[in-house]
């Protein structure tokens, strides 16, 4: 009988339930996929050794979705439980005992959260299958031993998920059990209102502003404080967004209702006193929205930023693309065919084992290019500067990274003579005559397969360059960056949409938990004659105000938290556009579900 009661229950709040299953089932399902490629022994064996660190990198994206997957089901659960009260009082004064009502609400919790993992478990083999193939496509590596079905990652989501929600239910249970029958009869009946002075309003918002501000400070002073930035700049922004929404909702509605030109338009001033008719219980929910808001599109942008940068990166340490040494005619034709080429030269030189001998002529046609690094802050930025004859002739030992680049062994800091001579003295010069072909691409990422391609083939002809490692070219450096950057953009990417589900479906569960209660003031103006076209549009107003509170402080909380990269990443905020517009778009969906089942809640034809 119990059984069935749960299952009725289930069915009866399938709406409401549906947003607590979107969470877990897209939690699930990427903590899924974190855990195969963290931990799957055999796809590690068979890569390469670029991807030696994203299993690591899985391995924490993992830890912090699971951090975050236990705030949201804590929180979660409470909404459901708040939702429930009311029929779990009634079945307690039709003579159920409290022990079969815990075993109700166990019932309930076991099974939500049992099928929403398998659910997302099988989800998420689906998701790693594409995540993985473009993972180790973007990675240049084999696919020979990667697998989306991993039983381990199973096992480790299933009992992860059904442990955090077997504590759940016994919270739930031990929460009924302890609440009094009355109380639970009236708790939807019971309507959250403040009764606070201005001055203390305007005391929070000035605490709020400060609090944040020296949040923000922290962000940017990183190199300063160190460590100790982070965890001062997290508890003043929380506490700073708590202050500045429990005072800035309030005085800002207070304004508005004030304002009878505005307010007494429409249905406005019935919409502005719907949000604050329970604004101090939407001030902690809405402080926490702008958190993960901030932590959700952060971490999209960051990663984002860490694949966009990889080529730059990579192209920073060296001054040429492609470095060609004595090229055959076969090597010179599929150069030419990269496309993308803006800067292309030909230099003759001249080496002996004491002497390096450059021809002025060519450099003052084509001035060598050398990587200029500059030094703010406590992080280096690099560009590249063009060198001419004059000034590389004038003191040419401190371009000597530049001179060995161009040669197949690091003839200068052997302790070779560097010298700059006309075309006549160039001719009497000592050595073996060297012609090196040089290129600048515009695309690196486009050009990364031929261009390794052609990097090997001087590999096998110089063996002296390989023992430069990933400074000694471009391909080999992109390759350790992108290994590297590639995975904390894929984990960023995902644990973005882990958040954003999360963030929106708690969201959900508070403006949610209060329609049924807000089911008869839509009833009493619909009876009194207001059309239901301005009805949704109040509703849409509201829940768009409850919404776009948090997304912009949280837009806010991410422009400041760059701040934090600026010495990962050679400029943090560059194609924001991308990456905001992602996110924008996936939470303007959550918010049309929203006020999809809002409405379908509040303007049932049969209340």
């Amino acid at each position: 009988m119990l059984n069935k009661l749960a299952l009725a229950g289930i069915k009866n709040r399938f709406r409401d339930y549906a947003v607590l299953f979107s969470g877990l089932i897209i939690g699930s399902a990427i903590f899924y996929m974190f855990m195969t490629i963290a931990t799957n022994k055999d796809f590690q064996a068979g890569s390469t050794a670029g991807l030696s660190a994203t299993p690591f990198i899985f391995l924490f994206g993992a830890i912090l979705l699971m951090i975050i997957t236990l705030v949201y089901v804590v929180y979660a659960n409470s909404f459901l439980l708040s939702m429930r009260k009311h029929d779990y009082a009634t079945f307690m004064m039709l003579g159920a005992k409290s022990s079969k009502i815990s075993q109700l609400i166990f019932t309930e919790t076991m099974a939500i959260g049992t099928v929403a993992t398998v659910v997302g478990i099988a989800f998420g083999v689906g998701l790693t299958q594409v995540v993985g193939s473009f993972l180790m496509k973007t990675l240049d590596a084999a696919q020979n031993h990667f697998a989306p079905f991993y039983l381990p990652a199973v096992i480790v989501t299933l009992v992860f998920f059904v442990i955090l929600f077997f504590l759940a239910a016994i919270v739930n249970a031990s929460k009924m059990r302890a609440t009094p029958i009355l109380t639970l009869l009236r708790s939807d009946a019971t309507p959250t209102r403040i009764k606070q002075k201005p001055v203390v309003l305007m005391l929070e918002a000035v605490c709020g502003l400060v609090l944040l501000a020296i949040g923000y400070w922290a962000m940017t002073k990183l190199p300063v404080l160190g460590l100790l930035a982070i965890p001062l700049a997290l508890v003043t922004i929380v506490l700073g967004s708590y202050l500045l929404f429990n005072a800035v909702v309030v005085e800002a509605i207070q304004l508005l209702k004030a304002n009878r030109n505005f307010a007494g338009k429409g249905l406005r001033n019935f919409t502005l006193s719907q949000i604050s008719f329970r604004v101090r219980s939407y001030t902690a929910i809405l402080s926490v929205v702008s958190i993960l808001f901030a932590l959700a599109l952060g971490a999209i942008t960051v990663g984002m930023g860490f694949y966009n940068e990889v080529p730059k990166m990579a192209q920073n340490f060296s001054s040429y693309d492609l470095v060609q040494h004595n090229p055959s005619a076969k090597q010179r034709a599929e150069a030419n065919k990269l496309p993308g080429v803006y800067g292309q030269a030909k230099y003759t030189v001249k080496v002996s084992q004491k002497m390096v001998t450059f021809n002025r002529g060519e450099i003052e046609k084509r001035p060598l290019v050398f990587v200029q690094t500059n030094y703010n802050g406590g992080s280096a930025r690099a560009r590249h500067v063009a060198l001419s004859a004059a000034k590389f002739a004038q003191a040419p030992l401190k371009y000597t990274q530049l001179i060995d680049s161009l040669l197949t062994a690091p003839k200068v800091q052997g302790g070779a003579k560097v010298q700059v001579t006309s075309d006549q003295n160039f001719a009497a010069a000592p050595g073996t005559t060297m012609t090196v072909y040089v290129y600048r691409l515009r695309d690196l990422r486009a050009n990364i397969r031929p261009l390794t391609r052609l990097q090997n083939i001087e590999n096998k002809k110089y063996p002296g360059l390989l023992e430069r490692g990933a400074t000694g070219s471009v391909a080999a450096s992109y390759g350790v960056f992108n290994a590297m950057f590639s995975g904390f953009a894929f984990m960023g990417f995902f644990l973005g949409l882990a958040f954003l589900a999360m963030l929106a479906s708690t969201l959900m569960f508070k403006i949610l938990s209060g329609a049924d209660y807000d089911r008869s003031r839509y009833a009493m103006l619909r009876r009194v004659g207001v059309r239901e076209g301005l009805l949704r549009q109040s509703i849409r107003t509201e829940l768009l105000t409850l919404f776009a509170l948090p997304g912009i402080l949280g837009i806010v909380h991410v422009l400041f938290g760059l701040q934090l990269f600026k010495s990962l990443l050679l400029n943090p905020y560059d194609n924001l556009l991308l990456p905001f517009g992602v996110f924008g778009i996936l939470y303007v969906i959550y918010f049309l579900i929203t006020v999809w089942l809002y409405n379908g809640i509040v303007l049932r034809k049969n209340n």
